[in-house]
């Protein structure tokens, strides 16, 4: 298992930032970076080329681009071409960190009834072709339950999500807090889809909102969770990956990374 911290939690602040969280845990070569990509930040973009040779001392993941991005989008079109210029990107990162792995969404827009199978349809076609690259760069595409329904993302039910993953060719991540915010059975899925499972997101929430709290601040039972993974999923990688609204408070971040180090 290596233990992950997300740099979404310093997207309104400064990438610089996980660099100093870093100096604040002993031992911290073994903790890896998980690089939320901003490419169209200009301040992120400095921060990054600046930080390379540290991102080079530690384990590294990527999540796939975010802002902006459809993976969804039928080729052909403006978001489309938008989402792959991106990915090329992302793809280039990889390569110059040697990632482990990238993080993939199916889709970041609203879902309603009448646009759900096109979007499926859509991603699939798109993560088909994504593969292909991935392929080629060496770096595996691992598919994330990424929609919350109180946004109105939620694109699969906990059973279509266990049948898509079992039916496609790449591994899994599965971000319990989003589990969670849609009510789905952790202990169902983690069993159905076992070692399919190479990554978890953690933070917690009140059951409905993508609070992106800390691991034990929420209604999400956490240790029910380390239970899971302990039992069913005990190599897997952990992320966490934390909301904006926690880039200051360093000490609560090193806390949850000691307790997931010692206790898992």
């Amino acid at each position: 298992m290596t233990i992950f911290v997300s740099s979404n939690v310093f997207i309104e602040t400064s990438f610089d930032d996980v660099f100093d969280l870093l100096k604040e845990i002993p031992n911290n070569q073994d903790i890896g970076i998980e690089i939320f990509p901003n490419f169209k930040n200009a301040a992120f973009q400095v921060a990054l080329e600046k930080q390379m040779p540290h991102l080079k001392q530690h384990p590294i993941s990527l999540h796939g681009p975010y802002f902006n991005i459809e993976h969804s989008a039928a080729k052909g079109t403006e978001a489309y071409d938008y989402a792959m210029a991106e990915v090329t990107e992302i793809f280039e990162l990889a390569k110059e960190t040697q990632a482990e792995h990238i993080v993939f969404h199916h889709n970041n827009k609203i879902i309603t009834p009448e646009n759900k199978v096109e979007t499926i349809s859509e991603a699939s076609k798109n993560l088909a072709e994504l593969n292909k690259l991935a392929k080629v760069a060496g770096v595996p595409l691992y598919v994330e339950n990424a929609g919350v329904n109180s946004l109105g993302t939620n694109l699969f039910t906990e059973e279509e999500f266990i049948a898509e993953c079992l039916k496609i060719e790449n591994e899994v991540l599965i971000d319990i807090g989003h589990a969670h915010a849609n009510s789905w059975n952790l202990e169902a899925v983690i069993k159905a889809l076992g070692t399919k499972i190479k990554v978890f997101h953690v933070h917690n929430n009140d059951g409905v909102g993508d609070g992106h709290q800390r691991i034990f601040d929420g209604s999400l039972d956490f240790k029910a969770f380390q239970r899971l993974y302990q039992t069913y999923t005990p190599t897997a990688d952990i992320v966490l990956e934390y909301g904006y609204q926690l880039a200051t408070d360093f000490s609560a971040i090193v806390a949850d990374i000691a307790y997931i180090r010692n206790e898992f």
